[in-house]
């Protein structure tokens, strides 16, 4: 005779999961870039105390921007 789970557990969970950004989900970019241009966006991201993913999209979210 198999035991019986307990009521309350296992399956999805309110807020569990990667959270969905205002632009929705997110994927992974891999790209190639000069040292130096990634040490310019290292730094400005550290000044605005973001992490490098996040640096990256806003400079991509403003460059598409500017192209319109």
């Amino acid at each position: 005779m198999g035991k019986k789970k307990a009521s309350g557990r296992g399956g999805a969970r309110k807020g569990a999961g990667r959270p969905i950004g205002e632009d929705g989900p997110t994927v992974a970019l891999t790209v190639t870039v000069p040292e130096s241009l990634l040490a310019q966006l290292d730094t400005l991201a550290e000044s605005k105390g973001w992490k490098r993913s996040k640096a990256a999209t806003e400079a991509i979210r403003a460059f598409v921007k500017r192209s319109r």
